[in-house]
């Protein structure tokens, strides 16, 4: 079975809680949780996977670059010159 990969990452080191990423996602996937574990006392946190259509407003936003849009990746399958199916992945 494969894994399944947030679209987006938040890195926890690196957030302030300023919020931009949440104000500028045209799809609401992030929202601000409260945090005790992080110095600022709140954290970005991916809400809404789902719903991710990987514009990287988010990422290109952030001051701190702490968030990052994962790639869903790229599958081919072509067939070489004897016939043969062929897969590769990106």
């Amino acid at each position: 079975m494969a894994e399944e990969r947030l679209p987006v990452v938040v890195n926890e080191a690196l957030c302030t809680a300023c919020g931009i990423c949440i104000k500028v996602c045209p799809k609401n996937v992030l929202e601000l949780v409260e945090d005790l574990h992080v110095w600022t006392g709140a954290m970005c946190k991916v809400a809404r996977s789902e719903d991710c259509i990987r514009c990287k407003f988010c990422e290109n936003s952030c001051p701190h670059f702490a968030i990052e849009v994962v790639d869903i990746g790229l599958e081919l399958t072509f067939k070489d010159s004897k016939g043969n199916l062929i897969t590769k992945s990106k």
